[in-house]
């Protein structure tokens, strides 16, 4: 997840794949989304180098506390109300 947050905070030539299309589960979409978030944040103060640090932090942080959070796709559930 932390190599697709980073693609598109840099707006890499595949930045703008679904999440479908990238192979991320739900779950793997929810820390995508916050990953990038909080990069862009950090990227208005602090610049892009420092943006890609904490994505890869946030984004390790996360996996390792759902267990991994590494499911593939074939695991695609909807999407559960209020989420």
């Amino acid at each position: 997840m932390s190599y697709w947050a980073k693609e598109t905070l840099k707006g890499g030539k595949w930045s703008g794949l679904d999440w479908e299309q990238k192979g991320l589960s739900n779950d793997q979409y929810a820390i995508h989304e916050e990953a990038v978030a909080a990069g862009r944040a950090e990227e208005r103060t602090a610049g892009l180098d420092k943006a890609l640090e904490l994505v890869d932090r946030l984004v390790a942080q996360r996996c390792a506390a759902q267990n991994g959070a590494t499911w593939s796709s074939e695991n695609w559930r909807l999407p559960s109300p209020g989420r």
